[in-house]
């Protein structure tokens, strides 16, 4: 029966207050000492520069990705365009070379010469466009395969790097909270109203009640002053459902009614506290930062991605990278159109004689 009383939820007045103000001046007193082993800091300072410098090669990477992507998108773009001027001067050729098929003479050499010159040059830029894609793509393809390598060695020094420190930040944490919690023995006495209760239910009442003082007691000894809780995100209110005394050896004592209306319990117990969960997490938090400000300072890993898989820099109707993908899809090279050729003129045809067409060039 004893046992269901072993661990209280801490809801004293003062005891919340006065156990979180002395994680706070033991927080204190460690923020201005925290000490690492000069091995293990040395080591965190290198590991600390080797992932900044892998961030920047990254950022890096991304940026020459970004404008592969660019210079990619203006090739489509000229294709586009030059696709439309090649087949509109390789159709002029056509009907100019035509037309001078059925009457010989009649268009002149120069002009003939002139539409395939316009041809050439359509189909070299139409072809330079094709070029320029294509080294984009490659580029891009390159760059993808480093950034990959790259990130996939960030990954491999990340993980590193937050073992250690995670190392770091258990040893410190629990020296504060050995520090912190502290078994102490101590005897209190309490009283209560027992109103229509009867004289054993007032009892027990009463034994709960110096159980409750004697958690609060133990909790307040660990500081001589009470000062406002700063520091910690988390309220009073919420503190007050994270810290949790134990009770051990206890012993109940001079137990008898106070005139006709009270009942009083004196009792003797080991009262050690336990830190919750959340104090845990809050405390923990503030000797990681310690730890980062004296190795160089805090990376926020969650803004570090791989940029082969970076959606940046490509246009709206452009297919995405495909993640986790285990086979390459081998494109199809593109077929060259070449210019047209100029046929020999035919012998002259003795048959009809058309009018001269006009033709703008």
């Amino acid at each position: 029966m004893s046992s269901m009383f072993e661990k209280f939820h801490a809801a004293p007045r003062y005891a919340l207050r006065a156990l979180a103000v002395s994680m706070l001046f033991a927080g204190a007193a460690h923020a201005a000492s925290l000490a690492i082993d000069p091995m293990m800091l040395s080591d965190l300072r290198d590991q600390r520069s080797l992932l900044s410098a892998k961030v920047k090669e990254l950022d890096e990477v991304n940026k020459q990705i970004v404008v592969a992507k660019a210079d990619k998108r203006s090739a489509i773009s000229s294709i586009s365009r030059l696709e439309a001027e090649n087949s509109q001067a390789r159709s002029k050729l056509e009907k100019l070379q035509e037309f001078d098929r059925d009457n010989p003479g009649t268009i002149s050499q120069e002009q003939l010469r002139a539409a395939e010159d316009q041809n050439r040059k359509a189909f070299g830029a139409l072809r330079d466009a094709r070029d320029k894609k294509s080294g984009s793509e490659s580029r891009i393809n390159s760059l993808n395969v480093d950034a990959s390598a790259k990130y996939a060695e960030f990954l491999r020094l990340q993980k590193s790097f937050e073992r250690d420190v995670n190392r770091v930040v258990d040893t410190h944490l629990q020296e504060r909270l050995i520090a912190l919690q502290v078994k102490k023995e101590v005897t209190v006495t309490e009283k209560v109203a027992c109103g229509d209760d009867s004289i054993p239910v007032c009892k027990e009442r009463s034994k709960k009640a110096a159980e409750l003082k004697a958690s609060e007691t133990g909790s307040v000894v660990f500081v001589n002053s009470l000062t406002e809780v700063k520091n910690f995100k988390l309220s009073k209110e919420e503190l007050r459902s994270e810290v949790q005394a134990t009770l051990s050896n206890k012993v109940f004592s001079n137990q008898h009614m106070v005139g006709e209306t009270e009942y009083e319990t004196t009792i003797t117990a080991s009262v050690e506290p336990v830190i919750g969960d959340g104090l845990r997490d809050q405390m923990a938090a503030a000797i990681r930062s310690q730890v980062y400000d004296k190795v160089g300072g805090r990376i926020d890993f969650s803004q570090v991605q791989d940029p082969s898989l970076s959606e940046e820099g490509y246009a709206e109707d452009e297919p995405r990278p495909v993640r986790n993908t285990k086979k390459r899809v081998v494109q199809e090279e593109e077929v060259e159109e070449q210019p047209v050729a100029r046929q020999p003129t035919p012998a002259p045809a003795p048959v009809r004689r058309l009018e001269k067409p006009t033709f703008t060039f």
